[in-house]
């Protein structure tokens, strides 16, 4: 008994070692873009009149997420801009077919800040060419009127009240371009993470009803028309009428799948957290005990390694409910 204690305890304290070691092993090929980004935002034409208004210019849609990333209880608009005339195709549930040219932009803002109201921080694009995958970021200014391009990060001090209702103050961590290859990368090349159909495949507002949002943009000439009825659905897991299961295996997907996966930046861990992978093949029931040390303590061995400065209270308070209930 004394040595099956002992094992254990080796075992917590080796495999954050592990891992660390293993995601910044050698042999990875760079990724590079393919393009030059243009040195500020509004050369995108993605927002129309004041930009710090986001509204979507023409031809640029909002997309909503069932699950969301975590990134420091930041608020995001997401939007998605087609060459004229070009539809994505669903491609199963997973990430459809994208044009030639597709612009994919996330914008990250706080609504109240201390003494300034909303404040939007950074906004990352994905551009496709040539077939593949390019990323940047664009920090604003301090007027609100423009983001201008930057690859080397920053830290942003905040002070806001949360959608909880919690006052909190942080310094804001906009991700070096590396950092941004590191979680969108699937083996040697980018992807985009968050867009997947079962990801998409739920009810939205939009003028005043409810519309299943593959659906709606379908209807806008966004996608290609075709059957949803058989896709499969990614839960949000803020929803509690969803069983703990799911929402837990939701967050661990959207937050922590697209490195913890076959081809991802810690795809070589005993991890496999893509909510498609059957529970025994996951790795979860092994590492459970490591997986809320990580999720529950910043520092050098924090989960998800990058984009949080913060722990996901919430978060971490699910997949220990999970984790706690599992044989």
């Amino acid at each position: 008994m004394k040595y099956k204690k002992y094992s254990i305890i080796i075992v917590v304290l080796v495999c954050p070692i592990v891992y660390v070691w293993s995601c910044n092993s050698s042999g990875r090929k760079n990724i590079n873009n393919g393009i030059s980004f243009k040195a500020k935002l509004s050369s995108y034409q993605l927002f129309k009149g004041e930009m710090a208004k986001l509204k979507p210019n023409d031809g640029v849609e909002i997309f909503e997420l069932a699950s969301t990333l975590f990134t420091d209880y930041a608020e995001k608009q997401r939007l998605i801009k087609l060459p004229k005339g070009k539809q994505m195709v669903l491609n199963g549930a997973g990430l459809p077919i994208f044009p030639e040219g597709t612009i994919i932009a996330k914008t990250f803002y706080y609504s109240k800040v201390a003494k300034k109201g909303r404040e939007i921080i950074e906004t990352r694009l994905l551009i496709l060419h040539q077939s593949k995958w390019n990323v940047a970021t664009f920090r604003w200014n301090a007027a609100q009127n423009e983001a201008d391009l930057i690859a080397d990060g920053a830290a942003i001090p905040i002070d806001f009240m949360g959608l909880d209702g919690e006052r909190r103050k942080i310094s804001y961590h906009i991700p070096t371009k590396q950092e941004c290859v590191s979680c969108h990368r699937q083996n040697d090349e980018l992807i985009p993470i968050g867009p997947k159909a079962r990801n998409l495949n739920f009810n939205v507002e939009r003028g005043g009803e409810s519309i299943n949002q593959l659906s709606y943009l379908m209807k806008r000439g966004v996608i290609k028309k075709g059957k949803i009825d058989s896709l499969t659905k990614l839960p949000n897991y803020h929803d509690t009428s969803i069983p703990v299961g799911q929402r837990a295996r939701a967050y661990m997907d959207i937050n922590c799948a697209h490195c913890h996966q076959a081809g991802g930046f810690a795809g070589n861990t005993t991890l496999n957290l893509d909510y498609r992978t059957d529970l025994d093949h996951t790795g979860i029931s092994f590492n459970k005990s490591n997986i809320v040390i990580r999720t529950n303590q910043m520092g050098e061995f924090h989960m998800p390694k990058l984009g949080t400065t913060v722990i996901d209270r919430e978060g971490v308070a699910l997949i220990k409910r999970y984790i706690s209930g599992l044989k």
